[in-house]
């Protein structure tokens, strides 16, 4: 069954109406959450199963998290359900207005099916692998499983040609790469052009972000029509090669295709920003 459903936006991310057991709630779509994630507001549900079991992943910056695991009721997004989905229990902030949420569905969450985001149409689509004839840039993915997360990673193409693999992350905005590639990339950190913030975040750690305009394009592996030419990149100390964000992918429909490991770029029906 093919299911459509209208997004709106939490700044680059898109946020749906989803229902569990029947209520109502708005939960983001993120490619790069790799499980997904609830507020202690639904896990507090009485329909809501505490597993006994906990998930450690890690952070971007490297720190490790670990959550608790629960089960969750029907949870459906338009025509599309799925019973007793996993999911990690953290605290997400406000659930309720503007840019509230309660939860964030990953890719495990779609199961054998695929997900096409169309930022024209505002929709988001889940449909079956089975017959998918999607046109467009066909991308090979890498689908790392870790328990009840699923994260896809591909072959990203620098302006030097090396290949280096990155997460693809609809959560991010921005294609981010590891520090060691800045000399690669022709950064230097000392020029004016380049803009450096340091921060704190919610688990205490340090971080310091370069943001520089490269020189020349990157692209993925297998669409090199999708180059994106003088990309502004931000440069971080991660724990991935790097991450390609919505600034790259959203120039397209994006179709996720987690069962064949395959990311397809279709031509949008307007020219992207």
């Amino acid at each position: 069954m093919t299911s459509t459903t209208a997004f709106d936006r939490v700044g680059h991310m898109v946020r749906v109406p989803v229902a569990l057991a029947g209520e109502k709630h708005r939960f983001l779509v993120d490619s790069g959450i790799g499980v997904t994630v609830v507020s202690p507001q639904i896990a507090a549900r009485s329909d809501v199963r505490l597993t006994g079991e906990t998930f450690t992943g890690r952070r971007m910056s490297g720190q490790e998290l670990t959550l608790p695991i629960v089960q969750l009721p029907e949870l459906r997004l338009g025509d599309y359900s799925i019973h007793g989905h996993r999911a990690v229990v953290a605290d997400l902030g406000p659930v309720d207005g503007p840019t509230g949420f309660a939860g964030i569905l990953s890719p495990r969450f779609f199961a054998g099916n695929a997900v096409t985001t169309d930022p024209d149409a505002m929709s988001l689509t889940v449909r079956p692998v089975a017959g998918l004839d999607e046109q467009g840039y066909v991308i090979p993915l890498q689908m790392r499983a870790e328990g009840p997360a699923l994260t896809p990673f591909a072959v990203l193409i620098l302006p030097s040609g090396r290949e280096i693999e990155v997460e693809v992350d609809t959560g991010s905005q921005n294609t981010i790469l590891d520090v060691q590639y800045l000399d690669e990339c022709g950064v230097d950190l000392a020029h004016a052009s380049v803009t450096t913030t340091t921060g704190v975040d919610e688990t205490g750690h340090e971080w310091t972000r370069h943001w520089s305009t490269i020189a020349g394009q990157v692209h993925l592996k297998g669409a090199p029509e999708t180059a994106q030419p003088e990309p502004r990149v931000q440069f971080q100390e991660i724990i991935h090669d790097g991450l390609i964000g919505t600034d790259y992918l959203e120039r397209y429909r994006v179709t996720l295709d987690a069962v064949g490991a395959r990311l397809i770029l279709s031509p949008r029906t307007t020219t992207a920003p």
